[in-house]
C-alpha cells in the first residue's frame, strides 16, 4: 500500500497544476508549486506546500488525518497588487482542494477547511498567505 503522505502530495500537486481557477490566478505566470522550500531566487507568485499526517490506525482499520498546508507568496509592483495576487491564488487553491482528491489505495471520508491567514512580509511588497485543509482518510487496499 502507498504512503498516505506520498499519495496526498501527488494528488495535491496534480489538482493544483490542472485546476482552471489556479491557472487563471497565476496568469500570466505558470503555476509554480514547491514541496517545503522554493529554489534560490524564486519567481513570484509561488506556492510552498507540506503534508502533515496524524495516524489514526486501529486494529481493524488503517486511517489518518492528513493536513495540507499551503504558503502562497506574491510580489507585484505594489503592496496592494501583491495582496490581490496572493489572495487570488490562495482562494483558487482553496476551491481546488476542497473538492475530493483522488488518492491511490486511500479514500477521503471527510474534509475540513482550517484557515486562510494573511501574513505579509517585512519588505512591504511581498505578500504571504498561509492556509490549511484537513482530510480524514482511510485505506482501501
Amino acid at each position: 500500500m502507498s504512503s498516505i503522505a506520498t499519495v496526498t502530495r501527488t494528488a495535491v500537486d496534480s489538482v493544483l497544476r490542472a485546476d482552471a481557477g489556479v491557472i487563471a490566478a497565476f496568469a500570466p505566470a505558470a503555476v509554480r508549486l514547491y514541496p517545503m522550500s522554493p529554489p534560490t531566487n524564486p519567481v513570484f507568485p509561488y506556492i510552498l506546500y507540506r503534508i502533515e499526517v496524524i495516524g489514526d490506525d486501529t486494529e481493524c482499520a488503517d486511517g489518518a488525518e492528513v493536513t495540507v498546508v499551503l504558503e502562497t507568496y506574491a510580489r507585484e509592483s505594489t503592496c496592494a497588487a501583491s495582496v490581490a495576487k496572493a489572495e487570488g491564488v490562495s482562494h483558487a487553491a482553496r476551491k481546488a482542494l476542497t473538492r475530493r482528491l483522488e488518492l491511490t489505495d486511500h479514500q477521503i471520508d471527510d474534509w475540513t477547511f482550517q484557515y486562510d491567514r494573511q501574513i505579509g512580509d517585512p519588505d512591504n511588497l511581498t505578500e504571504h498567505r498561509s492556509m490549511a485543509v484537513s482530510y480524514l482518510t482511510s485505506a482501501t487496499a
